[in-house]
């Protein structure tokens, strides 16, 4: 298990931040995928100044253990809205962010995602636009750990 503290993700939150400016800019709208990409989700939105920030929940681990996939509250994106930024914390299997980039998509046809996230396993069946590194390790997130 790796901790990862909140230094370590402040840099990488500026690296990740630089990638998708350098090439797409800034988004119209980031949705943050609850609860590993709030945080940075919250984090970027500043950094651009944007106020446009959504959240959905997928949930596929229990106890360190994934099963089935549940992605609910889904946002309503605007119609003045073109390019979204989903956000989350790690791309694992990479199961979870499918599922939500094809709901999206179906639910939102004219609008352009693209997908960020720190940690990204070269593994997963689908590969972040943007991503800082491949875990090599469980990450125990600062957020999970130094509130206890």
């Amino acid at each position: 298990m790796k901790y990862y503290s909140y230094q370590d993700f402040l840099q990488h939150a500026k690296e990740l931040h630089q990638q998708i400016d350098t090439n797409i800019g800034c988004p119209d709208a980031i949705i943050a995928v609850a609860r590993g990409g709030l945080t940075l989700a919250h984090f970027l939105s500043l950094r651009w100044d944007l106020r446009e920030v959504y959240m959905l929940n997928a949930i596929s681990y229990n106890q360190d253990k994934q099963g089935e996939l549940v992605v609910k509250n889904l946002p309503t994106i605007p119609a003045d809205i073109q390019k979204v930024l989903i956000v989350d914390e790690i791309v694992d299997s990479g199961k979870s962010l499918q599922k939500i980039v094809e709901i999206l998509k179906n639910n939102h046809p004219k609008v352009e995602f693209y997908t960020a996230t720190i940690f990204q396993k070269t593994s997963a069946i689908i590969q972040a636009d943007f991503s800082i590194q491949e875990p090599t390790d469980w990450i125990d997130f600062f957020w999970e750990r130094d509130m206890f």
